[in-house]
């Protein structure tokens, strides 16, 4: 059976910017962000929404951003995202 969130985990496991062994997240087109994971927000803003994962803080930084869906432990963002970094 097709995993889609493993297919992508596999496919940037070597990437140093995010550890996601703790938590999935998926960037449609830098204009939807979905995370599966989080453990809170930190702040949130039009141009920078963060939370926290299990290693660190995200930041998301991008212009019109609207928190879409915040679950206990999913986040759905919308809007212009530029940047997305884990601290």
């Amino acid at each position: 059976m097709f995993n889609f969130l493993g297919e992508i985990k596999d496919n940037i496991k070597n990437s140093k910017n995010f550890d996601l062994d703790s938590f999935n997240i998926i960037n449609v087109s830098g204009r939807l962000l979905y995370v599966e994971g989080h453990l809170g927000l930190v702040s949130l803003s039009k141009e920078l929404i963060s939370f926290k994962v299990k290693k660190g803080v995200i930041m998301v930084e991008g212009s019109d951003m609207i928190l879409a869906e915040l679950s206990e432990n999913t986040i759905k963002i919308c809007g212009s995202i530029n940047k997305v970094e884990q601290i």
